[in-house]
């Protein structure tokens, strides 16, 4: 868009003592034409560009508009970029990457490859989420609602909202807006939606209420749990609950403890284990861990005994 090129332009301007419009024009990927009508649209505005031509000719701006480049330091402008550089992990765009070059006061010095951080938000989903990504911010950018269908555990829904947020939280990405349906805000996450589409009607920006982010443990315990683990999966207990939920038994064995919000957590955790892990309490959820077991042992082992007895009941009939 025009209006940010303008203001990337004004950014270079501030910072460096004089550019080439072939420069601008490569940087913003556009023709030197181009760059000349930005600045002239700069020079109608009231900045004080000057131009001049020749070997050591350019593009510069008046020192009483230049910001100190002491504002930012070297480390902080290397954390705005560490930042801006972990967006391009999911956008479908270099959109970020040309921000960083906007930002960047001295190339020399602020080496984005060199940082000491790295942050990687793309996930498994990336090649379906990135364009999701891009098509919600869009949608933002140009206030225009979205229609999807949301596959909810209570059941799958087409949902219209109008876009507010993108919000990155518990490693996964998120919508927050106004539900058009529920006529309130929601939040929706992007994995769960399927069939994106721009509706392109416009929507007027509302007063928004505070966004709230979810509470630091958004799930909270209603049971304590005591397991009897082997120490093979210790390093599976010192990742998901630290290595504090633990004590080391005579016999090598590990001694749980932990607090889960609901049954259905705790279930699927306990499968995940296998045979390396028996719970102790509560005693009413063994009773349920046992059923489980049961149907779990009968989708398999059983369908395997149904053979046997008809392959045992084709044989005595043959030998009679």
């Amino acid at each position: 868009m025009k209006i940010d090129r303008l203001i990337g332009i004004l950014s270079i301007l501030l910072q460096e003592e004089k550019v080439t419009a072939s420069y601008l024009a490569e940087i913003f990927e556009v023709s030197r034409r181009t760059i000349n009508r930005d600045v002239e649209a700069l020079l109608r505005a009231g900045i004080p560009l000057a131009t001049s031509q020749g070997q050591n000719g350019g593009i510069s701006i008046m020192p009483a508009y230049r910001i100190d480049r002491t504002v930012l330091t070297s480390s902080e402008m290397q954390s705005i970029l560490t930042g801006l550089r972990s967006l391009d992990s999911v956008a479908g765009t270099s959109r970020y990457q040309q921000l960083m070059k906007k930002l960047s006061v001295d190339q020399a010095s602020v080496q984005v490859p060199e940082s000491h951080i790295m942050i990687n938000l793309s996930s498994w989903y990336k090649s379906s989420l990135s364009p999701k990504i891009e098509l919600i911010q869009e949608a933002i950018e140009n206030s225009h609602s979205i229609r999807f269908y949301y596959y909810a555990p209570s059941g799958e829904m087409e949902r219209s909202i109008d876009p507010y947020l993108l919000v990155f939280q518990w490693s996964s990405w998120y919508v927050w807006g106004y539900c058009r349906d529920r006529k309130d805000f929601r939040m929706f996450k992007l994995n769960r939606i399927q069939e994106l589409a721009d509706t392109g009607e416009h929507y007027e920006k509302l007063p928004l209420p505070p966004f709230e982010c979810f509470p630091e443990n958004p799930f909270p315990v209603s049971f304590k749990v005591t397991a009897v683990c082997e120490p093979e999966i210790k390093w599976r207990l010192i990742e998901e609950f630290g290595i504090d939920c633990f004590k080391e038994r005579e016999d090598g064995k590990l001694l749980f403890e932990a607090g889960f919000s609901n049954k259905e957590n705790l279930y699927g955790w306990l499968l995940s284990m296998g045979d390396q892990i028996e719970l102790m309490e509560p005693k009413e959820l063994r009773k349920d861990m046992e059923g489980l077991a049961m149907g779990i042992y009968e989708k398999y082992a059983g369908k395997r005994k149904d053979l046997l007895l008809a392959a045992n009941a084709k044989e005595g009939y043959n030998k009679t």
